[in-house]
C-alpha cells in the first residue's frame, strides 16, 4: 500500500478530490492522510499528487502488519 501524507490546505483538498473520485483505489482514508493501493494507479496518484504539491506531500510504501509472521511470541502474547 502507498501512504499518502499531506502538509498544506491545497493538497488536503487535492487529496480528498483524488478519493472522491478514485474511490476503487483508495484502501482507508484519514483526513491528512490516506492509503491507497500498491497499484500502477494508485502509484500514479500518488505521485501526481506529489508533483503537484511537492514538498507538501509525503508518499511512503507500508505493508500490513501480519502479526503471525513477523511478531515475536512475546510481543503476539501482550
Amino acid at each position: 500500500m502507498l501512504l499518502v501524507v499531506t502538509y498544506s490546505r491545497a493538497a488536503r483538498t487535492t487529496l480528498r478530490n483524488v478519493c472522491r473520485t478514485h474511490e476503487g483505489s483508495v484502501v482507508r482514508r484519514f483526513g491528512r492522510a490516506a492509503l491507497l493501493e500498491s497499484t500502477e494507479f494508485g502509484a500514479f496518484l500518488a505521485l501526481r499528487l506529489r508533483e503537484k504539491h511537492a514538498d507538501d506531500v509525503q508518499v511512503e510504501r507500508t505493508e500490513p502488519l501480519n502479526e503471525f509472521e513477523r511478531v515475536p511470541p512475546s510481543v503476539r502474547e501482550a
